[in-house]
């Protein structure tokens, strides 16, 4: 073989493993892209399912309060003999402490709400910043892997 040959063997050769690298590259960085796009799914998923289930349970638990309430007055009803006006002034009184209670399960609830939002977008963030530093890092090895045909070292016998 003359030294003419074995430089354009050692070019196709170098072309066919640039190529190679560029396509497990591409391949890499896509099913990167698609792992990084499936864990927003199933993270935003896990946390609306997290917030339905704690306002459900606060909605219960304000539920469970409002039985109990009511059953205690009962009872104190039973166990008074109050004049219609004492029981006013106690209906009354128990309206706006209840109230109070409701108002507070509200603010709490909204709260809750908040803190679940921006932990999401926090999350989604954070996958953002991971997804952006996979593409350069494989931008980065992409440059590395191809070569320009003047940079090309020529094999020598």
């Amino acid at each position: 073989m003359t030294t003419e040959q074995k430089t354009v063997k050692a070019k196709t050769t170098l072309k066919e493993v640039v190529a190679e690298g560029a396509d497990k590259l591409e391949q890499a960085s896509k099913e990167a892209q698609q792992k990084v796009t499936e864990a927003v799914t199933e993270s935003t998923e896990h946390v609306k399912v997290e917030a339905k289930e704690l306002q459900a349970n606060v909605q219960e638990q304000v539920q469970t309060l409002k039985q109990d309430l009511l059953q205690r007055i009962d009872q104190i009803k039973k166990q008074l003999n109050l004049s219609s006006k004492d029981l006013s002034e106690l209906k009354e009184f128990v309206k706006t402490e209840f109230n109070a209670v409701l108002e507070d399960l509200s603010k709490l609830g909204k709260e809750l709400k908040e803190d679940v939002s921006q932990i999401s977008v926090k999350h989604k963030d954070h996958l953002a910043e991971t997804l952006k530093r996979s593409k350069e890092h494989t931008l980065d090895v992409w440059k590395k892997v191809s070569v320009k045909p003047e940079d090309k070292p020529t094999l020598k016998s």
